[in-house]
């Protein structure tokens, strides 16, 4: 959906008020370039439990797998914490373009819906 403003606080509410199929558009992430060669594709929808690497900020390098997706574009991973002056472990949210797919969430057998969506954009080019 493309929004005709360019104003910061009409530009969160769209966001905010996206639907779901919208949305998906952007949570799209790289794939590693290993995945890139076996699939052949560029980009696919993140989802809970792949496995991802941090390209930017303070945990650059990082790998580990997303615990959460929040409904702006953040996600938190499981390997990313803060220790806190209490002594418990937070999870600050990562911007979903800061990230690499290293490994789908389910390895043994492909969820059906992504499988399908994999096949389209390596012969169609989506």
């Amino acid at each position: 959906m493309k929004v005709k403003t360019t104003q910061p606080r009409k530009q969160r509410k769209a966001l905010y008020n996206y639907k779901n199929h919208q949305r998906s558009k952007l949570l799209s992430t790289r794939l590693a370039d290993f995945l890139r060669d076996q699939y052949g594709i560029k980009k696919i929808p993140l989802r809970v439990g792949d496995n991802v690497r941090v390209c930017r900020g303070e945990f650059r390098d990082f790998e580990g797998e997303v615990l959460e997706i929040t409904k702006n574009l953040r996600c938190k991973i499981k390997e990313c914490t803060f220790d806190k002056a209490d002594g418990t472990q937070w999870h600050p949210a990562i911007h979903i373009s800061n990230l690499v797919i290293t490994k789908f969430a389910k390895e043994k057998k492909m969820d059906p819906w992504r499988a399908n969506m994999i096949e389209k954009k390596a012969i169609y080019g989506f």
